[in-house]
């Protein structure tokens, strides 16, 4: 079988490494994926991606439904050739856009009426037609679409989400059973739900283990709750699941929350973090976060970062040439100060690899708290 995870140093609790294996290659874990949600990376060539230490990209089955189109996407020659990337794609199915959306009110227990991001008007958002989307999109690993609760503590709304979320998940296992499941050359995880609350967290992963999906996703964190309350649903949801199944936090990617996280038992991330804050003029250095926006880089003659070896900070191009750029609207600064970004998280999931293996992940863990210590705002 073409997909696997293996897992080479940890258990079900603490951090762990492994390696996940896919029908276009491995990645090694804890691994941090960027995001191209509609097919395209942010600032980023996909030619960059394996230097900075990528081994895994993420696109979005809704968006890429939406614009260009799952038959466009086709023509091309699926969605590796669409990204330009001939290494493991995974898709989300589009549950968390449907709350981003503001599409909550509308969602009922066969799928979710949305509105088309492209078109205008409603359409129907089914779990048949994000798994058929997927299928046809081609990525190595789906996921079924879940309900996002938007608040993570108001029982009735949780208990409903994850109602609709093992509902729509048993379908959707069906129709990768059905499919030949992962030796179909695609995989399928499965999405814990449950906000902040014990009994329905375990209720849903419960019911996901029951239906034996390939991997497990984590979800209704990331959503405003604050890095307390998303450390709270993590510890409710990874407690129950397997430690031979890989382990995925969706939408996470700020230096404490991917730290933290991995400390917990946690495998792969993906989150816009790195280069959306790229593209607002915020650095992320092992010191901390830089806003590059201050006056006090006016005159600045040092690079974004002194001691990073990545292209950007090699470039040389100084703190203060980057602010009058990005006051310029100019397209240079963004593009590189996110390169810089990226390369800065995928070398924290890389040193984590290295802690873990080495047992000094604690030393690495207390210095990462104390740069990006909880609730100081990474954007300002």
């Amino acid at each position: 079988m073409a997909f696997h995870f293996k897992l080479t140093k940890g258990a079900a609790k603490g951090p762990r490494t492994g390696t996940l294996n896919t029908p276009h290659g491995a990645v090694s874990t804890p691994a941090f994926m960027p995001v191209a949600t509609r097919g395209m990376l942010r600032g980023i060539s996909p030619t960059q991606i394996r230097p900075l230490g990528g081994e895994i990209v993420l696109g979005n089955a809704f968006h890429l439904a939406a614009r260009p189109g799952v038959e466009t996407v086709r023509a091309i020659g699926g969605l590796h050739n669409f990204l330009g990337w001939d290494g493991p794609v995974l898709t989300d199915s589009g549950g968390f856009q449907v709350f981003s959306l503001k599409a909550a009110d509308r969602i009922h227990d066969a799928g979710v009426r949305v509105e088309h991001p492209v078109q205008g008007g409603l359409i129907d958002w089914t779990p048949e037609l994000a798994f058929q989307t997927q299928a046809a999109l081609g990525p190595d690993i789906a996921m079924v679409l879940d309900v996002c609760p938007a608040n993570p503590k108001n029982q009735d709304e949780v208990a409903l989400a994850v109602k609709r979320t093992l509902s729509w998940a048993g379908i959707q296992a069906n129709l990768h059973e059905a499919r030949g499941a992962a030796d179909s050359g695609q995989a399928l995880f499965g999405i814990v739900q449950g906000g902040t609350l014990s009994d329905l967290r375990e209720e849903c992963a419960a019911g996901l283990l029951r239906l034996g999906f390939d991997g497990f996703a984590v979800g209704g964190v990331s959503v405003g709750e604050g890095h307390e309350a998303m450390m709270t649903g993590l510890d409710l949801s990874v407690r129950w699941l397997p430690p031979e199944k890989i382990r995925y936090l969706m939408g996470v990617g700020t230096p404490l929350d991917l730290i933290e996280a991995v400390a917990r038992g946690i495998d792969i991330f993906d989150c816009v973090f790195p280069t959306r804050s790229g593209r607002f003029g915020t650095a992320l250095t092992w010191g901390g976060r830089l806003n590059l926006l201050n006056s006090q880089f006016k005159e600045d003659a040092a690079p974004i970062d002194p001691d990073c070896p990545c292209e950007a900070c090699r470039s040389t191009v100084p703190r203060g040439a980057l602010r009058a750029g990005f006051q310029a609207k100019e397209l240079l600064p963004p593009i590189l100060v996110s390169t810089h970004n990226l390369h800065f998280v995928l070398d924290l999931m890389s040193r984590m690899r290295i802690a873990i293996a080495k047992g000094d992940f604690e030393a690495l863990r207390t210095q990462i708290r104390a740069a990006y210590p909880a609730g100081k705002r990474l954007l300002s």
